[in-house]
């Protein structure tokens, strides 16, 4: 038994996976195992893992199920105290491990910890670094997902109580799904060391957002986390900055594509209708921007 499991989806990543992979295996806190699920991959991922030649490696490929299945075929088959997941784009710093290993000790074990991240070029050069956390991180969340999967640590009775939700019309917003739901059942620990990046290259890049498919993610996540009276009571009276929120990603995910003007600004409207303080933030500027 380790004390940490790295869950890493994948699919169709053999150009950038052993990099992601090799960030784990020269951590300095070295109790840990890694489950990679290929989500069923049709180029040669099966066979860079097989070059790493790591005992620390347990790979398994399924079918093609998206990435919310794959961490949970993963959270099932760990055997870590704690489990992480790592997008097989991403990468950990050689601290990663030991500051979370250090943080979850010192506040006697919790339910789950965030560090904290940033979001670097391919050659490294930092973009951003996201904010210092802090006692706030459990209400802040309903106003966006500034949480990385990279960064998140679950005990394993918690991640294998609580797992990902497997609609795939929910895809690329299962994570902020789940936090949400964590969020209003356990305080959220945090360490504002920066352990981890995402690495923002080109196969990231929202100017391949698809309208229909877009809207249609969003309204099926606000469907799940209205109807869960759990985080709705927890958090009742922030609702319309939740729905200003996913309407204004809406409306700059489309702004950013430069093809649906019309439809950014209609999302943009009903976001400002919801809370009308987003007049003040950097996504509304930043939409603005886009569009003008």
């Amino acid at each position: 038994m380790s004390f940490f499991t790295i869950v890493i989806p994948t699919y169709n990543r053999a150009d950038l996976i052993a990099k992601t992979v090799v960030s784990v295996l020269t951590q300095s806190f070295q109790d840990f195992e890694i489950i990679i699920i290929d989500d069923g991959s049709t180029d040669n991922t099966e066979a860079v893992m097989k070059e790493l030649n790591s005992d620390k490696i347990t790979y398994r490929k399924q079918t093609n199920s998206e990435r919310a299945a794959a961490r949970n075929h993963g959270t099932k088959l760990a055997n870590g105290s704690y489990i992480t997941f790592l997008d097989s784009d991403d990468l950990f710093y050689t601290n990663h491990l030991q500051v979370a290993y250090d943080a979850l000790q010192a506040k006697h074990l919790p339910e789950l910890l965030h560090t904290r991240y940033e979001i670097i070029k391919p050659n490294g050069s930092v973009i951003e670094q996201k904010a210092m956390l802090n006692e706030g991180i459990n209400r802040k969340l309903i106003s966006g997902n500034f949480m990385s999967c990279n960064g998140v640590f679950l005990r394993k009775d918690i991640a294998t109580a609580n797992l990902f939700n497997e609609d795939r019309a929910l895809a690329a917003l299962e994570d902020w799904e789940l936090w949400l739901r964590m969020a209003s059942a356990y305080k959220i620990e945090y360490s504002n060391i920066i352990t981890s990046a995402i690495v923002n290259h080109d196969e990231r890049s929202v100017l391949t957002t698809q309208k229909d498919a877009l809207i249609n993610r969003m309204d099926t996540f606000m469907k799940y986390v209205l109807n869960n009276s759990n985080v709705v009571n927890y958090y009742k009276s922030d609702l319309d900055k939740f729905k200003s929120s996913c309407y204004t990603y809406v409306s700059l995910h489309l702004a950013l594509t430069k093809k649906y003007r019309k439809e950014a600004l209609a999302y943009l409207l009903k976001g400002w209708k919801e809370n009308n303080s987003i007049v003040f933030s950097k996504r509304f500027y930043a939409i603005l921007k886009q569009l003008f």
